[in-house]
């Protein structure tokens, strides 16, 4: 499962075009992906195409009257996601701090191991050679030692 907010997106496009293509090396994926408007969207072509491969929630936290899709905050759709075998299942989440908590919460609400989320701090990064030190939290240098981490070092990282 990949949960992706806003530019969040970027990161991870990645991901769901291999595994889109390639859903042969997994059981399932479902890609849950919010923006806050409609105008906000990201690959909206993309999500055309993912939408005939793989699981796809599209939503925005504010739509408008000519927008007839999903609206609502995405950890209100992982709440309805059905999982068939929570044990083995994987999760990225990546989006703006407030989506990653929320979202992080409902996935162990459902089961999942933590150490089976993976998550990225994607936030401006100045030099990115542990220099300036805009990027440290606590000991760790997200642009050295990251930006991607598993859950379990995620959880311990106080910003």
């Amino acid at each position: 499962m990949v949960a992706a907010g806003g530019t969040g997106l970027a990161p991870v496009k990645g991901v769901v075009d291999y595994f889109a293509d390639h859903k042969n090396e997994i059981k399932d994926i479902t890609l849950v992906c919010g923006f806050k408007s409609p105008d906000d969207i990201l690959f909206k072509n993309d999500f055309k195409l993912w939408k005939d491969k793989i699981n796809t929630i599209l939503t925005v936290d504010n739509g408008n009257k000519n927008y007839n899709g999903k609206v609502g905050l995405i950890t209100e759709y992982i709440k309805n996601i059905e999982i068939e075998n929570i044990e083995e299942a994987n999760v990225i989440v990546v989006g703006p701090p407030m989506m990653l908590k929320f979202s992080l919460q409902e996935f162990l609400r459902k089961g999942i191991k933590e150490e089976n989320i993976w998550v990225s701090y994607e936030r401006k990064m100045c030099c990115g050679i542990e220099k300036c030190g805009h990027y440290k939290i606590d000991d760790t240098y997200v642009c050295l030692d990251g930006p991607v981490f598993n859950y379990t070092k995620a959880m311990k990282l106080v910003d």
